[in-house]
Formats: structure tokens, sequence, C-alpha cells
């Protein structure tokens, strides 16, 4: 027996070692394989796991991933690197250059929408938003095109924007006697209006619950509430009314979207989270609320009335069925996805800006005065009467300097684009595989620092041919809010100043460009307008605590501050 074991042994030992090199070759074949041609960290493809602690690390600690991916492009000194973040797959693309980004998205059909973010996005069904540029995208889109007409916004929406904007403001007035000099958090309340505007736009009147109302209700009440008393710089803290369950639902929404998108594996977590209670009531309660106001709707659309959008989204329906010889299909879970994502995308991002917004007027009080200065001056009636100016009046007045603060506070705060490649293609240059995820990266060089050298050879043909403003400076702190950068001055044959705002002075990605640019861009831009106006006439923000004060952001649908506070004194 001893004999045989000694035989075997030379057999048993090659075997072994075999063994271990077949298991070292898989491992090394395992390993993430760049994209040559590409930087790269060297340390990461030594790994399976590639940059993803060194990622994950990041976005524990700031909760955005735009700020690690802007420090890799810094790291790697090169506007476009590749990183390699989940196991055995393609790595990611992340590009760092305005020209190329925008004609990415405006020029190039050989990127769409990227399979990542539509995985993140499939709790929302049908919602346009979801899809890649084909026939279901543009069908919803031509569903919801009459919601954005200047009819729509200025005769529907923008009276109620006006009065939830001073709805808003009530509350505010109640929270700052209140406080008694302290701050106090304005977060919920922004998301509470935004959410409120959208709840009108999507049902109108026909819907009665709002989530503003509750709280001006309850607070009105300040004998119930505690004393807010003690230290100046402490905040003071605020019950919260109970809202409707649908309104949790759209309030919720947002939040499984975002840990969708930033799962490993987001199909496998929504297959989870569907069996679960919490998940279905969300998604129940939000199929319920809105097949009955699709149900109102149709009755309103019969009776002629239409206003509302979900009426609008049925009158169009009507119009393509009688186009295609068909009956309308008012059943459709279309109609009910579609509302939904509008309504969810609407109220998240616009009252993230309006947080933005608030936190830089009030860090810059200068600027915060000119802005008031030159409302007044371009609402004269107003003014002169000491009231509100109307939606009428602020849609009305030209106002540059107020939309130069608005674009320079998106400028700061855009979230990174994503688009997949359809094909085999390239970028500056360098070959990109089909399937491959490619992060416009716009917080980084180009954006928020001076763009980095390029071959114009390397360039898209596309990209090289394509007009150039070659008005922005480089050399200034791109970090810094400064609305002037937006603003062109020119003097008339009179010798007076005219100042015009440009919103193509410089690179901009918060909306997106091109057929996937963001779909309710004007309406954000009404809703910020309206309500940033009403807050600047009234209430002068007073500087705040630094503990209160961070600029620490929150990154998902949108980027929206960690923390929002104000101290208010009324003009």
């Amino acid at each position: 027996m001893l004999e045989v074991v000694c035989l075997a042994s030379p057999t048993l030992i090659a075997g072994l070692a075999l063994f271990t090199i077949g298991l070292y070759v898989f491992y090394q074949w395992l390993l993430p394989t760049p994209i040559p041609g590409i930087a790269y960290n060297p340390e990461a493809i030594n790994s399976l796991l590639g940059d993803a602690p060194d990622m994950i690390r990041e976005v524990n600690a700031t909760k955005e991933l735009r700020v690690w991916c802007a420090k890799q492009v810094k790291k790697m000194n090169s506007p476009i690197c590749q990183v390699f973040i989940r196991p055995f797959s393609k790595p990611w693309i992340l590009l760092a250059d305005f020209r190329e980004a925008r004609d990415i998205l405006t020029r190039r059909k050989e990127f769409d929408k990227s399979a990542l973010i539509s995985d993140g996005m499939a709790c929302m069904g049908d919602f346009h938003g979801v899809f890649q540029t084909g026939d279901a995208f543009k069908t919803n889109r031509q569903l919801i095109q009459d919601l954005m007409t200047s009819t729509f916004l200025n005769n529907f929406m923008g009276p109620a924007i006006h009065s939830k904007g001073l709805e808003l403001m009530q509350l505010f007035e109640i929270k700052m006697k209140l406080a008694r000099a302290r701050p106090f958090s304005v977060k919920t309340d922004f998301e509470y209006a935004s959410l409120d505007v959208m709840l009108h736009f999507a049902f109108g009147n026909n819907w009665v619950h709002t989530a503003t109302g509750p709280q001006v209700e309850i607070l009105s009440h300040s004998d119930a509430l505690p004393t807010q008393d003690g230290d100046l710089q402490e905040p003071a803290d605020f019950p919260k009314a109970p809202i409707d369950d649908f309104l949790v639902s759209v309030y919720k929404a947002p939040e499984v979207v975002e840990e969708l998108i930033n799962a490993i594996v987001p199909k496998l977590k929504l297959w989870i989270w569907k069996k679960q209670s919490w998940y279905k009531k969300i998604f129940e309660t939000k199929d319920r609320v809105i097949e009955q106001q699709i149900a109102i709707g149709i009755e309103n659309y019969r009776a002629g009335r239409v206003e509302t959008g979900i009426e609008h989204m049925l009158m169009r329906e009507a119009a393509r069925a009688e186009k295609l010889g068909r009956e309308p299909d008012f059943q459709s879970n279309v109609f009910v996805d579609e509302i939904f994502g509008d309504i969810i995308g609407g109220h998240h991002t616009t009252s993230g800006a309006m947080m933005w917004l608030v936190k830089y007027l009030t860090d810059f009080p200068r600027i915060q005065s000119k802005l008031r200065t030159i409302l007044r001056a371009g609402l004269p009636s107003a003014y002169e009467q000491q009231r509100f100016p109307t939606f009428e009046e602020i849609r009305s007045a030209r106002i540059p300097y107020l939309d130069a603060v608005i674009e320079e506070m998106l400028r700061l705060n855009a979230v990174t684009v994503t688009r997949e490649a359809l094909c085999d293609t390239q970028i500056l240059g360098c070959h990109i595989p089909k399937g491959t995820q490619v992060f416009l990266v716009s917080n980084g060089p180009g954006f928020l620092s001076p763009s980095l050298p390029i071959d114009e050879s390397k360039r898209s043909e596309t990209s090289r041919i394509a007009k150039l403003r070659g008005t922005w400076d480089e050399t200034e702190d791109l970090t810094v809010f400064d609305p002037e950068r937006w603003l062109i001055y020119k003097s008339d044959g009179d010798g007076d100043e005219n100042v015009e705002f440009d919103g193509a002075a410089g690179p901009q990605l918060v909306f997106g460009l091109g057929p996937r640019g963001c779909w309710g861009r004007k309406l954000a831009h009404m809703e910020m307008r309206t309500i940033l106006a009403l807050l600047i006439w009234n209430y002068e923000l007073l500087e705040t605590p630094q503990a209160l004060s961070s600029y620490a952001g929150l990154e998902g649908i949108a980027r929206v501050p960690q923390k929002c506070y104000v101290k208010l004194r009324k003009i």
C-alpha cells in the first residue's frame, strides 16, 4: 500500500500543480480587461473588484457618485478614462468634455438611453424615460406633447404655481414667527410645494388633497406648539402633519428608483422588493388613485372639458386613434405610468433646485440684494402698491438676472448623464465597444475646472464642425456661484447699457440635451422663476450657522442638498 501511494504521489502533485495553474489562469482571465488606449487606474486591474471598493468608500462618505467620477478624471489627467465597477463586466467610460458630451447627446445616434439606468427605472413601468429612443418613447412623448405648450403652461400651470408659491410664503411666515430668529429647515417645505404643483399639473381641481395645506393648518395653532426658545444658533423644530397615502407614494417612489439604479443587480433587487408589503403599498396606491383620476378625466373629456394633464393626454389618444382608424384605449397602463413618472420627475428635481437657490442666495447676500433690487425695478406696479407680483407680471417681466441666477445654480449641481453605445464606435479617437456605459461627467474639467487639452483631430466629425460660442471664461474660479457668467452687456446707440441672458454661454447638462433632453424643462423654469421671485420679494435670507450650511448633496434622480436651513426676515 505504501508503495502504491508513493508511486501515485508524482501524479497527484502534477495534478495539483495543473489545477493551481488553471485556477491562476482563470483568475487572470476574470480580472478587469482595459479598453486599449483609454486611461485607467493600474491598481484596479489587479483585483476582481476593480475600482468598486474605492468608489463605494467615496460614495458612502459623500453620498454622490459624481464627486468620485470627477476625481478619477483629474487623477488620470485625461478627458476620457475608464473605471471598473461591476465584476466581469465592461468598464465604464468617464468623459469630461462638454463639446464631445453635447455631440453625443445631440448628434450621434450610436448612443442612447443607458440600460444601467433603464434597469433601475423598471419600477416606473411604461413611463417614457425608461425606454430607448424608439417607438415606445416617441409614442409616449406624443401623448404628452400638449403639456409643455405656452397655452397649457401660462393659462393652467402658471396661476397654480403662483398660488402654491403664496401658500408656501404663508407657511414660511408662520415658521419665521414661531422660530423667533432661529433657523429652521425648509427641505420638506419645498418638496411638498413642488409636489402640490405636479399634482395640479396631472389632476387639476379634480384632486383635493395637498401636502402644504396640512402643514399650514397644524402650525397655525401655535398654542399647541413647543416654545422655540434657547440658543439662537440651534434650529427650531416643527411638527409635521400627515399627508395623503398617494402623496406618500409619490414622495417615496424616487427613493426606490435611486436605490435600484445604484444596485449591483437592479433586476434581482426589484424582483425581491415586489414581494414586500411596503413596495406593494406604494405602487398599488399609485395605480388605484391614478385610475380613479383617469375615470374623472374621461368624463370631463367626453363633456368637452379639457384642462388637466390627464385630460390632455386622453384628448391626444383620441385624436391618434381616430387617425389610425381604431377605438381609443383609455385603459392603457401607459396613462397611469406616464403621469406618475411625470409627477415624480417634476416634484423631485425642482424642489431640489429651489433648495440650492436658497443656499446660494443666503451665502451670497450681495447677489441676493442685487436680485431683489432688479426684481423691484422690473415689477414696478407691485412694488409701488406694496403687494406680491402676480404670475402674469412675473411671466411677462424681462429679468435677465433672475434667469442667470437660476442657470448658475443649475450649472453647479448637474448630475452625471449616462448613455450606452449601441454599436462599436469611437470617442476622442478611442474604441468604444458595443454595450459600454458612458458617463458624461458634468462637475469635472470643462465644467467646474478648466478643460483638459484635446487633439482636435481626435474629435468626431460632427463635433469638429459644430459652432463654438467661445465666450466662456475658464480662467475664473468655476466652482464659485456667479450669475454674471450668463449675462451679456451691450450698449445701444444712446449710450444706455442693455443686459441679455445667454443660456448657451457656457457648459450645461443639467437637463440633458438633444431628443432625450428633459421634457419638463419649461415647467421647471416657470416654477423656479415664480417661487424664487415671491421668496426674494417678501423675505431676506439671513446667514445661517455653519453647521447647518453644508453644500453636501444627495445624488439620485437629481442632486439635492443634504441640509437646507433658512433664517428669515420679512421685508
